[in-house]
């Protein structure tokens, strides 16, 4: 004769309550399964969110210092096993009069070193100088692309003032979906796109 689990109890070994940076508690699986489209998405915003945070960061200091912040590229590595991924933050050298090169460039450079060890995620950072209606303005410009195929943009106006930067509104309302503008991380997951 079976016996019954009693009732109102759920198995530990299949659910438990997590709490995240999206919102309220929530029951998560912990059956092994292969992570979903949205998971992904979810897991990529929240890394390309810390990334933004700690360039707006380092760009703050750099202005006090009176510095300038050379582009930067995040690669991260899933191993199997491993509670955390790998995370290697590398800043990418401009050289003298390279500024304003074309956007190939770096997209070719960052496509070489993907391939060295293929990265489950590519976060990138960088301020630009743009052309706008009422003369150059500074911007800092982000993306995040995954092997899954999310592909993330980010672009804010800033100021700077005295030995501060004051940030303007993101465009269109923060992270978004590019469609089908070519990002500069495009070129390291071509074969996934």
């Amino acid at each position: 004769m079976a016996t019954a689990a009693p009732r109102g109890r759920r198995s530990r070994a299949l659910t438990h309550v997590k709490d995240n940076d999206y919102g309220p508690l929530r029951s998560v699986s912990l059956m092994p399964a292969v992570r979903s489209k949205i998971a992904q998405v979810e897991r990529t915003l929240h890394q390309a969110v810390r990334f933004l945070e700690e360039m707006r960061e380092d760009m703050e200091r750099a202005v006090m210092d009176g510095l300038d912040t050379p582009p930067r590229i995040r690669s991260v590595h899933e191993r199997t096993g491993h509670a955390t991924p790998e995370y290697r933050t590398l800043n990418i050298p401009i050289p003298d009069g390279a500024g304003g090169a074309s956007p190939t460039l770096l997209s070719s450079a960052i496509a070489r070193y993907a391939r060295t060890k293929p990265p489950q995620c590519l976060l990138l950072g960088m301020d630009i100088v743009m052309a706008a209606e009422d003369g150059p303005r500074p911007v800092l410009i982000a993306e995040a692309r995954d092997r899954a195929g999310t592909r993330l943009f980010w672009m804010q106006p800033y100021w700077i003032d005295a030995d501060s930067i004051n940030w303007g509104e993101p465009d269109e309302g923060g992270w978004r979906d590019p469609g089908e503008e070519e990002l500069i991380l495009d070129a390291a997951f071509s074969r996934a796109r």
